[in-house]
């Protein structure tokens, strides 16, 4: 009798794409991939719809559509709100899932479950298992309620120090130093003192005074710094050069609220010194906390916060507004991996008893938000460094795969998954643009100095929407609804003109041709009912759901999971490797995610979810007739 395997594994690796993660394999680049998919089953097709990370992540824990689960888009509405796309907030947190996990139905059972940074696990309902904080899309973060792309951290987000001025950061100059105590020996010395906010803090902090240093260790200009945070270089939090980081530097931070302390460790990269000291740029990473995001308390005793950083986002925002460049960006994806395997396998370790093991991983999905159009590029040398980039960041997680490997031995059945690919940006729709042209709603542009609005520009949404003209108001990625009078907040339009403003809304988004290209940029719109065949159309959908064909708008979350455009594809990876499971075996008819949770349960003997809808992927078992 075949023997069912002792635990389950399942490693997400966020926005991962099938073919681009086979081209690299048969370049010999990632090796414990290769090793992974030669020693287990790898489909091809895989499929969820929308292509996009919470209710993609929700299906992946819960083996439901979103329909069931009821997370429907990356943005979340609230009942009574005003229907505009900006009083929507991010769909992140376990209390909005309508779908049991599958760790809550294992926990039932006694089973223990370690769940790392898993987007809608957040706060955690288990017993018996241990949680460290996903409810965003990095550890120790939360979106939940947050709207447009706001966050908050554990304990806060990156800045700058520099010359110039940045969205995010202070300014600073440097002068002859005032007050100080041990300076470096040197001919020349500069310093400058700033007020350091801390920003986007899950509890706020108090700003602190920090002081910097530079001199000339040699004859050829400025080019040592130091970052201290009294007027006392023997004080120093480190000394570095141009172009080197710091080492982890771990520091107290005072909340505002009632002015308890918060361990953090962050580090800091020397951007630029020029050689006369008129040019600097510091990047300083985010706080990571030592706390606070890991249930129950205690099961942190055994990680070591001290030598690694989160590093959110992996510098993406600091990389769009000018901060950072390619090579610090990699860096900072391989500081959050770190971090990531630390937490993992101190956990891991410390409960050798686990039973089930999740773990979500974003640096490739942060990677092609950046650069997968440059990959696309006509000019090769573009496209060059990009594939590059691509190839640096998969490798960090094929390191960090095959460290995982190592703690999982071979008696678990393990799944390698992602939640959605992407493709090139291509023309922007501008859907608001395509239901005014037919009288349908009125905006205005939106002009906004918000840093994190950036994102507004790729998703479509810079503007101002006048609900009080509209009947019909495009919301979120896939939806448009109708804006009735006795329903929402400014609605104008009566229960008995529904289905009429709904026809029109789907004409409009059907017959619209986009100014760039001429051409229909809308794949499908469809009655939010008739959405229900694809696993969507429930209570968090709009009246009218559509998807836009896959060369049109910016990465993922607006087309079908077939999508093909350039070098992306919307497809997603998965994997599975373990006791029972089929030896290089390429399995290449289409499977959803939701099939995942199915297929563990089957493979470990464990019970199924109360509300998982998927099937048990029967095809890659050496025998599937595994329960007798």
């Amino acid at each position: 009798m075949t023997v069912k395997a002792r635990r389950a594994a399942l490693l997400g690796f966020d926005c991962a794409i099938p073919k681009r993660l086979e081209a690299l394999m048969a370049e010999g680049a990632l090796p414990n991939f290769k090793k992974f998919a030669e020693s287990g089953s790898y489909m091809t097709e895989g499929y969820n719809l929308p292509t996009v990370t919470p209710p993609s992540w929700a299906t992946i824990c819960t083996g439901a559509y979103p329909r069931t689960h009821g997370v429907e888009d990356y943005y979340y509405y609230l009942e009574g709100r005003s229907l505009e796309h900006k009083k929507t907030v991010q769909a992140f947190g376990s209390e909005i899932l309508t779908a049991q996990t599958i760790w809550d139905r294992w926990d039932k059972e006694g089973k223990k479950s370690i769940v790392v940074n898993y987007p809608m696990a957040w706060p955690s309902k288990m017993k018996h298992g241990i949680m460290v904080m996903g409810e965003g899309i990095s550890p120790a973060e939360t979106r939940w309620m947050e709207e447009s792309n706001a966050h908050r951290e554990f304990l806060a987000s990156e800045s700058v120090i520099a010359s110039e001025f940045f969205p995010f950061g202070v300014q600073a100059s440097f002068d002859n130093p005032k007050g100080w105590k041990n300076l470096p020996d040197a001919d020349e010395v500069v310093a400058f003192t700033v007020e350091m906010p801390f920003k986007e803090g899950m509890a706020p902090l108090e700003s602190q005074i920090w002081h910097g240093l530079a001199w000339e260790s040699g004859d050829d200009g400025f080019d040592a710094f130091a970052l201290c945070p009294e007027k006392d270089y023997a004080t120093a939090f480190f000394t570095i050069r141009q172009g080197q980081w710091s080492a982890p530097v771990v520091h107290d931070f005072k909340t505002k609220e009632d002015g308890h302390m918060e361990k953090g460790t962050f580090r800091c990269k020397l951007m630029n010194l020029s050689n006369d000291a008129e040019e600097f740029k510091l990047y300083v990473s985010g706080i990571s906390g030592h706390q606070g995001f890991i249930n129950p308390p205690s099961a942190g005793a055994c990680i070591d916060f001290s030598k690694d950083i989160i590093a959110n986002d992996i510098g993406l925002v600091g990389s769009m507004h000018g901060v950072l460049d390619k090579e610090t960006v990699v860096e900072l994806a391989q500081f959050h991996s770190d971090w990531l395997v630390n937490v993992a396998a101190s956990l891991l370790k410390a409960n050798e008893d686990w039973d089930l093991f999740y773990m979500h991983s974003h640096p490739i999905d942060w990677f092609y938000h950046g650069w997968l159009s440059e990959m696309d590029s006509d000019d090769p040398e573009v496209s060059k460094i990009a594939f590059d980039m691509e190839r640096k960041i998969y490798q960090i997680e094929d390191r960090m795969l095959g460290k995982m490997m190592e703690i999982f031995g071979d008696d678990t059945f393990v799944c390698l998954c992602s939640d959605h690919g992407a493709t090139p940006m291509g023309p922007i729709l501008n859907t608001a643009e395509a239901l005014k042209a037919k009288g349908l709603c009125h905006y205005e542009p939106k002009n906004s100095e918000n840093y994190w609005d950036i994102y507004e520009v790729t998703e479509g949404f810079n503007y101002i929407l006048d609900v009080s003209k509209s009947v019909a108001v495009p919301q979120r990625y896939m939806f448009v609804y109708v804006n009735l009078k006795d329903k929402y907040p400014g609605g104008i339009v009566e229960a008995g003109d529904y289905e009429k403003v709904r026809g029109q809304i789907i004409d409009a988004l059907l017959d619209y041709r986009h100014p760039d290209t001429g051409e229909r940029p809308v794949l499908l719109a469809v009655r939010k009912e008739d959405a229900t065949v694809f696993g969507m159309g429930g209570a968090q959908a709009g009246d009218v759901v559509y998807a836009l064909k896959p060369e049109y708008m910016a990465e993922h979350g607006y087309g079908f999971p077939t999508g093909e455009s350039g070098c992306g594809s919307l497809k997603n990876i998965l994997l599975f490797r373990g006791p029972n499971v089929k030896k290089n075996y390429k399995y290449e008819r289409p499977r959803w995610l939701a099939d995942i949770v199915p297929t563990i349960c089957y493979a470990t003997g464990n019970p199924i979810p109360e509300d998982a809808e998927g099937a048990v992927i029967y095809q890659i078992l050496e025998d599937p007739d595994l329960v007798k």
